[in-house]
């Protein structure tokens, strides 16, 4: 009786959280606040633009103020046939991220041996993301980039348990989807990065052969585009450069600590869980590595290195933002990114794999501006897929877990949505 009601919940969660997708897109939500602008600004006109005149708009892309890359657009100038009508487009942008949820939960259910309704309960927390749904249902370019990456990590996985038959294409496979999602999302480029990185230390020199071959084809595009477009990409009416004023590697160090409390807001549940798995008994080693962040974090604060944080007002994360709200001072977010970090550094102690990601993981903090909606889902995602957990098995095959991640995201949904919608 009990498991009977259990699978019945899980059921009546599945469909309340795809019924509040579709709800959310004919009411037509905008938590990200910025979606509907970006769409009406960049994404629309350049496919537009793309339908009357590929090459010319290719050759001036820079002009219409999109930062990604251009193969979103072409695909659906080309290839989507609801481009006729903003709406009907937006609904087929929605319609083809959920493919993201189900190509996730096949992974998972095989990586952990899940039954099938709970990688699919797991999976449908994509669809109460506030900055996944946005993008869905005002039709931006974020949910192809992360159903590419999916896609790409689905043949790592395979790859990695031997699970194909073909080395050579399952591999191909790897390099091509990664480079697509690469061409939608620049930072999704993080990836091919943490599988050279990855193949260079674990020695996999065949995949490293393949692998570079495959994405010195893949490149070509790449190449092509700098050579049209005389170097780096200029954007707007100003023709700022992209790369040197809005993503830069000098911005590393500024955005760490905002990168560390990002990371931390999606990784809760699963430490929650860890809790009544009983696998959460702290070290001394990792009490004192801990204090000894918290002492440099409010040391460097004492200096005043942090007052940038108090004028941040585009991006930031959740953490930064309910700070600016509640108090006058850092020190609530200065302890929350401390303990961000400190899971950052606790990660990579348990897996040279994990040390790899992270290190990959860097290029998101070379924005000017760091914004939530880079990471979301990409790292829920990461944390059921690349991330090297101990008994990460039997935590997520545990029906408390399930519980604590619906509950948490359905909360974070909550307070996304009042906060959006200013109902404090």
């Amino acid at each position: 009786m009990a498991s009977r009601y259990s699978i019945n919940l899980k059921f009546f969660t599945i469909i309340l959280l795809f019924t509040s997708y579709l709800t959310g897109f004919f009411l037509r939500e905008n938590i990200a606040g910025g979606a509907e602008q970006d769409f009406e600004r960049f994404t629309w006109p350049l496919i537009e633009a793309f339908k009357i005149n590929f090459y010319d708009t290719l050759t001036n892309y820079g002009s219409f103020g999109e930062g990604s890359l251009p193969l979103f657009h072409i695909i659906n100038a080309y290839l989507n046939p609801f481009t006729s009508n903003k709406f009907f487009f937006q609904g087929s942008i929605a319609f083809i991220s959920i493919f993201n949820a189900y190509i996730f939960s096949k992974i998972i259910e095989r990586k952990f041996q899940l039954k099938k309704i709970d990688s699919f309960l797991y999976s449908s927390i994509f669809l109460i993301l506030p900055f996944f749904r946005s993008s869905a249902f005002w039709g931006l370019t974020e949910n192809l980039g992360w159903l590419l990456l999916l896609l790409s990590i689905k043949y790592f996985e395979d790859y990695r348990n031997k699970n194909f038959q073909n080395e050579i294409i399952c591999i191909f496979y790897i390099c091509f989807f990664s480079s697509l999602a690469l061409y939608t999302r620049p930072y999704l480029v993080f990836f091919p990065i943490f599988l050279v990185l990855r193949s260079t230390l674990f020695k996999d020199f065949k995949f490293l052969k393949i692998s570079i071959f495959y994405y010195s084809f893949f490149s070509i595009p790449g190449f092509f585009l700098i050579w049209l477009w005389g170097g780096s990409l200029n954007v707007g009416p100003n023709e700022a450069d992209l790369l040197a004023d809005y993503h830069n590697p000098k911005f590393i160090l500024k955005n760490l600590i905002i990168f560390s409390s990002i990371f931390l807001l999606y990784i809760i549940p699963y430490e929650i869980g860890k809790i009544f798995q009983n696998d959460h008994r702290p070290k001394k080693n990792q009490i004192l590595l801990f204090v000894f962040i918290l002492i440099i974090i409010f040391t460097m604060n004492f200096f005043n290195i942090f007052d940038y944080l108090e004028n941040v007002k585009l991006g930031g994360g959740a953490f930064l933002k309910l700070n600016q709200i509640l108090f006058n001072d850092l020190y609530l977010f200065l302890f929350i990114s401390s303990i961000g970090l400190f899971k950052i550094l606790n990660y990579t102690y348990i897996s040279k794999e994990n040390l790899i990601l992270f290190t990959s993981l860097i290029i998101f903090c070379f924005p000017r501006f760091i914004l939530q909606e880079y990471f979301e889902p990409l790292i829920i995602i990461l944390i059921f897929t690349l991330f090297d957990f101990k008994h990460s098995k039997k935590i997520f095959d545990s029906n408390i877990t399930i519980a604590i991640f619906i509950i948490y995201f359905l909360l974070y949904y909550a307070g996304s949505f009042a906060y959006r919608y200013e109902f404090f």
